[in-house]
């Protein structure tokens, strides 16, 4: 696979925080377009930074936290797609901590659940676990 053609597939296979790990490691440029029963939603890089996000009449980090949940779609990576806005201003290490501690926070029942998609405990664990594999979170924090 030659990243820099793009890349597609599915949610259940490959995660948006595979995807945005990958870009953020090779501080590559792109637009992750996501499609599934919840709609359409967009996440924009810019040298391995998340810059832009949207999905539904959400746009910035609430965005990027409701496309992060999914499960399940399809995707496709537009490589050295240059963003149109900026939205977002967090670095990727905060980001993807944000969206643990939101996984976290539904698991106990302190969000609205339907919201974010039915959050089951194997997301939040599988998120953790692929913080700690790239040095992300440290499992003393935990």
């Amino acid at each position: 696979m030659n990243i820099n053609e793009g890349i597609k597939g599915r949610l259940r296979d490959v995660t948006l925080v595979d995807i945005i790990q990958i870009l953020h490691l090779s501080r590559k440029s792109g637009a992750i377009n996501m499609g599934s029963e919840q709609g359409t939603g967009k996440v924009v890089v810019e040298n391995g930074n998340v810059v832009h996000a949207w999905f539904k009449e959400l746009s910035g980090e609430e965005a990027f936290y409701n496309l992060l949940l999914w499960r399940d779609g399809e995707f496709v990576v537009e490589m050295d797609v240059k963003p149109q806005e900026r939205t977002i201003s967090q670095n990727v290490e905060a980001l993807l901590l944000e969206g643990m501690r939101r996984m976290d926070e539904a698991k106990k029942g302190r969000l609205d659940k339907g919201r974010l998609f039915d959050i089951k405990d194997r997301e939040s664990l599988y998120l953790i676990k692929r913080l700690i594999e790239l040095g992300i979170l440290n499992k003393k924090e935990i």
